[in-house]
């Protein structure tokens, strides 16, 4: 039996989505789900038979998760070369559950709720950015500690860094801590993790020198 012009149109649609992804090794998942769609269309002898085997099966809920799977998938790959174990986890979440779902509301409600967990994670870590950026303080506290002055200036030298460092441990109690506590309640600044590849990566200056800025950024912000 010839198929009509409704199959016809949905055999090219699935075709078109199959050729999308041949050959592409980061796709093989949504390669085989799309080939199964084209080849249920193209072979179909009615209507009823692909509505039947097309539902009865759940190919599109196969074929969602296929895509999900391989982008995934992808981003874990990424995501352990580049050494970002935080947003790793994020996909590697996913990936533990997705096979589990049954459903395109599974897909579509379930997966962004994760998605928002881990970004949720990855702006708490996000958060030993404050270092790096605290350096243009640390630098201008380094340059007035060392500058030499006439002596009628010295205590509006010293002044100025005594007031700095104060505004510093005001704005980090004041501003950050609470800012940073209503991502994580448990929040506080960890050291180690600057020199975790993801952060170490974004300091652009020797180890030396970050280790000199340890120590200066912990009294500038009264931290231990």
């Amino acid at each position: 039996m010839a198929m009509d012009q409704r199959q016809k149109e949905y055999t090219e649609y699935y075709y078109v989505r199959m050729k999308k992804y041949e050959g592409n090794p980061m796709y093989k998942n949504s390669y085989e789900t799309e080939k199964a769609l084209y080849e249920l269309m193209r072979d179909a002898t009615s209507k009823e038979e692909y509505q039947k085997k097309f539902f009865g099966e759940k190919l599109n809920i196969k074929n969602a998760i296929a895509l999900v799977k391989d982008q995934e998938s992808a981003r874990l790959k990424h995501y352990g070369e580049i050494k970002d174990p935080i947003r790793a986890r994020g996909s590697q979440e996913i990936l533990d559950v997705v096979d589990s779902f049954e459903s395109e509301a599974e897909i579509t409600t379930k997966i962004p709720k994760l998605q928002q967990k881990n970004s949720v994670a990855v702006s708490v870590d996000g958060f030993a950015d404050y270092f790096f950026d605290d350096f243009p303080v640390l630098e201008s506290l380094e340059v007035a500690r060392r500058a030499e002055v006439p002596s009628r200036w010295k205590s509006e030298q010293e002044e100025y860094i005594k007031d700095t460092i104060a505004k510093g441990r005001e704005e980090w109690q004041n501003r950050v801590v609470p800012n940073a506590r209503q991502w994580d309640p448990n929040w506080k600044f960890d050291y180690s993790l600057i020199q975790e590849d993801r952060h170490r990566r974004r300091i652009p200056v020797p180890d030396s020198v970050v280790q000199r800025r340890l120590t200066e950024h912990k009294e500038y912000r009264g931290l231990s």
